[in-house]
């Protein structure tokens, strides 16, 4: 969770190098969190495909499911590429 200071200590605002810093270790745990999410899908998915009693549409919702869950792991990759960049510019 991001913590950013509050009340008196507001007028302090963080610095660049601790919002890189935070927001790369949101984007970790999101992560991993999607990296469960993908595993858990692909391991439904497989089952539901080999599952005669589950209907086409079912089996397209889960293919959606799927392709969503990879398109945000792209989005947080290439958000993640960014701030690997800023951080060696800044030299954090």
């Amino acid at each position: 969770m991001i913590h950013f200071k509050k009340g008196k200590d507001l007028e302090k605002k963080p610095s660049t190098e601790d919002i890189v810093l935070q927001e790369r270790k949101f984007l970790h745990d999101v992560s991993n969190h999607l990296l469960v999410a993908q595993g858990m899908g692909s391991f439904l998915e497989r089952s539901l495909l080999k599952n005669e009693t589950v209907s086409e549409k079912e089996k397209e919702r889960m293919e959606k499911v799927q392709g969503a869950i990879k398109k945000i792991i792209d989005l947080v990759k290439e958000r993640r590429t960014y701030l690997h960049e800023i951080s060696e510019d800044l030299d954090i």
